[in-house]
């Protein structure tokens, strides 16, 4: 999947146009100790445009993707999986007619059916991680739920089911994929063993926190990795603060706090 989508023409370009901003950063910030003032404003005038252009390729970075992660995500549940269950219909009825001829051929042809059927469901599961459909049908708190019983680690979703929390489509869709990452980099990176995604509103500001008892990450994966240039990339879209901090007595906490909600009225 990832390497599909680091050849995706769209992405491709984004990320090239964000190395070039990196590189226009570099000597902005070189020409800033310059003592004459005019020069100095232009200067200042020009790095907060070109903080605005990242912004917008960060946007333009995040939905090339998203939207590569959907189709693949379509074409797994809507082709692959049909046509695979249509196999396993298939050989069903094609064990039946050779168990006529030979029983024991029939009997290892029969097997062959609840292969493909749990090759469906891991088809199944890939697409739900490429393309959450739960997130647009139930919302965040579901979604994640959904994710947490998905990773092959012990993993907790906690949120105040007293409190009603709801999110625009996007910001939904970011804050899943920062936890999204966020899990998969504790069971990759840090070999967590358990893990707590938990989502709440405190002080009416709505935080995502996901905490784990590995081995933490490494300064070279907080600054090189792309899971957490990915993570940031997000957070930044939605105007959220990102912190990642070690725990007490070991382990990673990956928090992001958004700005404050407005009441409705």
């Amino acid at each position: 999947m990832k390497n599909e989508i680091a050849t995706n023409p769209a992405y491709r370009k984004v990320v090239a146009a964000l190395d070039d901003c990196e590189k226009r950063y570099d000597g902005l910030i070189k020409w800033t100790g310059a003592t004459n003032d005019l020069r100095l404003s232009s200067t200042v005038a020009i790095l907060k445009g070109e903080v605005e252009q990242r912004r917008r390729l960060e946007v333009e970075l995040l939905t090339a993707v998203e939207a590569e992660r959907q189709r693949i995500g379509q074409d797994l549940h809507d082709d692959l999986c049909q046509r695979l269950g249509a196999i396993a219909l298939l050989i069903g009825s094609l064990a039946k007619e050779v168990s006529v001829l030979d029983p024991k051929l029939g009997g290892k042809v029969a097997k062959i059916p609840s292969l493909v059927t749990e090759t469906i469901e891991s088809c199944r599961n890939l697409a739900r991680g490429l393309h959450p459909v739960t997130l647009a049908t139930a919302g965040l708190p579901a979604a994640l739920a959904e994710l947490a019983a998905r990773v092959p680690a012990n993993v907790k979703f906690e949120w105040p089911h007293s409190e009603r929390i709801d999110f625009e489509p996007m910001l939904a869709l970011h804050l899943y994929r920062i936890a999204e990452e966020a899990v998969a980099n504790a069971v990759k990176h840090a070999g967590a063993k358990s893990i707590t995604i938990g989502l709440a509103i405190l002080a009416g500001r709505p935080v995502l926190e996901i905490k784990d008892d590995g081995k933490g990450i490494a300064q070279k994966l907080k600054t090189e990795g792309m899971g957490l240039r990915n993570i940031q990339y997000r957070a930044n879209v939605i105007g959220g603060d990102l912190t990642v901090e070690a725990r007490k007595g070991g382990g990673t906490c990956v928090r992001c706090t958004l700005p404050l909600r407005r009441s409705k009225s």
